[in-house]
C-alpha cells in the first residue's frame, strides 16, 4: 500500500490538472471570502451560518473542482493507456484505487483545512466582528474541519464514477449534473420531493454543514446525514472497485 500510495504521489506531482484544480479551488475560496467580508453586518443569524456562508466558495464549488480533480485521476490513465502499467506495478487493482484515495483525498483535506482557516480570517480582517463569525463557536470549527471532511467524500465518490465510467467527459457530467440539477429536482417534485429529499447524498452532505432542512423531514441529526453521506461514498467507491476488478483494462 505505502509503495502504492508513493506511486501515486508521484503521478499527482508531476500532472498539471491537480495544480489547477487546486488553484482554483484557492481562487474560489479567496475571492468569495473577499465578497463575503466586504460585506458590512452580519452575514447570517448565527455564527455557524455566518462561517458556512464565508467557507462557500469551497463548500458549495471547491468542492466539486476536487471531485472532477478527482475523475481526473482515474480517467486520464484509461485516456492514456498507464492504467495497464499501473495495474502490472500493482496487481490488486483495488489497492491502486484506495491508494488514489488516500492520496488525492489527503490533498483535499489539507488544502481545503488550510483555505477555510484563511478564508476565515479574511472575512474576519475585513468585515470585524460585524460579521458574527466566532471561532470558538460549535457551529464554526464544524465549518473548519467539516469542509475538509467533506472534500475527501466528494473527491472519494469522484474516484468511483471515474473508475465506473472510465471516461472523463461522462465521469464529469455525471457527477455534475447529479449534485446541480438531479438531486434540485428529485427534491421539489410534487408528493414525492419531500419524501425522496432526507435520502439525497449530496443533500445530506450540504446538510451536515448548513444544519438545514428546507421542506425536507431528515429522519436523523447533522450528523447522522455525515454518516449516510460517507456510506454512500464508500459504496460508491467499492462499486469502482468490484468494476475495476472484474472488466479488462
Amino acid at each position: 500500500m505505502i509503495t502504492a500510495m508513493n506511486a501515486e504521489r508521484i503521478k499527482l506531482m508531476s500532472t498539471r490538472s491537480p495544480y489547477w484544480c487546486v488553484a482554483i479551488v484557492v481562487v474560489l475560496a479567496l475571492g468569495v471570502a473577499l465578497v463575503i467580508g466586504s460585506v458590512t453586518g452580519p452575514i447570517a443569524t448565527s455564527p455557524g451560518e455566518s462561517a458556512w456562508s464565508a467557507l462557500v466558495g469551497i463548500n458549495a464549488f471547491g468542492v466539486l473542482v476536487l471531485m472532477i480533480m478527482a475523475v481526473l485521476a482515474v480517467t486520464s490513465e484509461y485516456r492514456f493507456g498507464t492504467i495497464r502499467t499501473t495495474f502490472q506495478a500493482v496487481p490488486n487493482r483495488s489497492t491502486v484505487l484506495v491508494a488514489k484515495a488516500a492520496v488525492f483525498g489527503g490533498l483535499a483535506f489539507a488544502v481545503t483545512l488550510i483555505l477555510s482557516l484563511v478564508a476565515l480570517a479574511v472575512v474576519r480582517v475585513m468585515g470585524g466582528a460585524d460579521t458574527g463569525i466566532d471561532l470558538t463557536d460549535p457551529g464554526v470549527l464544524r465549518q473548519i474541519w467539516g469542509t475538509p471532511v467533506l472534500a475527501v467524500l466528494y473527491v472519494v465518490i469522484g474516484l468511483g464514477v471515474g473508475a465506473i465510467v472510465r471516461h472523463t467527459a461522462g465521469a464529469i457530467v455525471i457527477v455534475l449534473i447529479w449534485n446541480l440539477a438531479v438531486e434540485s429536482i428529485l427534491s421539489i417534485l410534487p408528493k414525492v420531493g419531500p419524501h425522496v429529499a432526507p435520502f439525497l447524498p449530496f443533500a445530506n452532505g450540504s446538510r451536515f454543514l448548513n444544519d438545514t432542512t428546507g421542506i425536507a423531514s431528515y429522519h436523523w441529526n447533522a450528523y447522522g446525514s455525515l454518516v449516510y453521506f460517507a456510506l454512500f461514498a464508500a459504496a460508491i467507491l467499492g462499486l469502482g472497485i468490484v468494476v475495476t476488478e472484474r472488466r479488462d483494462a
